[in-house]
């Protein structure tokens, strides 16, 4: 008997409820701070990891907001960074609208790669 698995779609890696927000908001960490970002994780709630990304009005117009998350979210797909299990917060700092897609590329996969081992015991 063989045992099918469903693809995770791009979507559902970035989709939180309001009660999930606010739980994940309790538990998670922070893990990185910088002038740009800040990060934060927890262990994820479902069998892959999820990507919550806050970007406020400061940060720039809304073509740059959604820039950075479309750029962020794709980071955590290709990377596969859901298969860490753990459930980041990246909170976008106005500083952080300006960093090119390898800068984000290496400083998410560096942290998640970084804390996914403590939370998998």
């Amino acid at each position: 008997m063989t045992v099918q698995v469903k693809p995770i779609k791009t979507r559902s890696t970035a989709t939180f409820s309001k009660r999930e927000i606010s739980a994940l908001f309790k538990k998670a960490r922070r893990v990185y701070a910088q002038p740009g970002f800040h990060i934060l994780v927890a262990p994820a709630t479902l069998p892959y990891g999820r990507i919550l990304i806050v970007t406020s009005r400061k940060v720039g117009s809304a073509p740059t907001r959604n820039k950075i998350r479309r750029r962020l979210k794709a980071i955590f797909y290709e990377e596969r960074l859901f298969e860490k299990q753990l459930d980041c917060i990246v909170i976008v700092k106005p500083d952080g609208a300006r960093s090119d897609f390898v800068t984000l590329k290496n400083l998410l996969k560096e942290v998640v790669d970084r804390h996914a081992p403590s939370y998998n015991q």
